[in-house]
């Protein structure tokens, strides 16, 4: 495969990169929003976090790696690596006031570097399985943070809860279960690693994908386990023959 052929991009890579931008400039915005209305009464990092996972429910119009790599998961990655750092524009905007000071500064960071790491070994073969990883990194974490601290009462280890740990495997396997049923009725394209199949049933998968991350977010620091949840539940996934 020539240089040529290697860098080409479709009209499904145009189409899904206008929808990615257009989900993160809404997320954005109504964290924003938020934030200005309610000061912090509301985990805006937590918005952006489960938001912006619902990115998944778009990727799978990608026919190439490259494009999700050089046009979205890479410039964000380099911007919140920035935003971590001291004296710089990004990290005084309000962009960096939201990575450094609204939790774990590097955990936006890592949140990104995952989905890097994910689009460059599982595009092709192990879409599935990385789309329900990132489920579980975004909605089940994010979840599993906000009732937590809203609701978690019952102590288990590391300051989380029962509650808490509850969230992050009912909305790790709900929404898995949804992006299964959703990726069944799309007009997948051919080159794409999706499969909806494994060697046990769907619903069987989403279930242990909600278990694994429940036990990931338990024991792993706070300041990884954007990396560790994510890149764990993927593993199983392809264990599993997603």
């Amino acid at each position: 495969m020539g240089l040529e052929e290697f860098f080409q991009m479709t009209t499904n890579d145009l189409v899904a990169l206008v929808l990615v931008y257009a989900l993160i400039i809404v997320v954005l915005a109504v964290a924003l929003l938020v934030q200005k209305r309610y000061g912090d009464r509301y985990d805006i990092r937590k918005i952006i976090h489960i938001g912006i996972g619902n990115f998944v429910f778009i990727w799978w119009m990608f026919e190439n790696a490259w494009v999700m790599e050089a046009f979205f998961a890479i410039p964000f990655a380099i911007i919140l690596f920035f935003a971590m750092l001291k004296d710089n524009v990004i990290s005084n905007s309000t962009l960096g006031d939201i990575s450094k000071n609204k939790g774990h500064k590097q955990g936006l960071f890592l949140y990104v570097i995952s989905i890097v790491i994910l689009v460059a070994v599982c595009f092709n073969e192990h879409w599935t399985a990385a789309s329900i990883g990132i489920v579980a990194m975004t909605w089940g974490d994010g979840f599993g943070s906000i009732i937590g601290k809203r609701f978690g009462k019952h102590s288990i280890i590391k300051g989380k809860s029962v509650e808490g740990t509850l969230a992050v495997f009912l909305a790790t396997t709900i929404v898995s279960l949804i992006l299964v049923f959703f990726l069944g009725v799309m007009p997948l394209p051919n080159n794409t690693g999706i499969v909806l199949s494994a060697c046990i049933p769907m619903w069987a998968c989403c279930l242990i994908a909600g278990a694994v991350v429940s036990i990931t977010e338990m024991v792993s620091p706070g300041w990884v386990d954007n990396l560790v949840n994510s890149m764990a539940v993927t593993a199983v996934m392809i264990l599993l023959g997603l």
